[in-house]
């Protein structure tokens, strides 16, 4: 859950701070009136963090079998 915490920390600083990267790509399409060059940074977010979660998730599963061997 941190990853995708993190991933959306870094994407509100560059927004705040920043000038390249999908904030600050959001932001002047929405000065711009430009939706769906908004709504393509905002999809683009949820997949990217969607994907680290399920890495994440897919490494903590191999690397902790032991944790998961039964549901007593």
């Amino acid at each position: 859950m941190a990853i995708t915490l993190a991933f959306i920390g870094s994407v509100i600083s560059e927004t705040v701070g920043g000038n390249r990267g999908i904030g600050f790509l959001m932001l002047s399409a929405g000065a711009r009136n430009d939706a769906p060059t908004t709504f393509a940074g905002l999809f683009a977010i949820a997949i990217m963090g969607v994907a680290m979660y399920a890495i994440c998730a897919l490494v903590e599963k191999r690397m902790t079998r032991w944790r998961s061997v039964a549901n007593w």
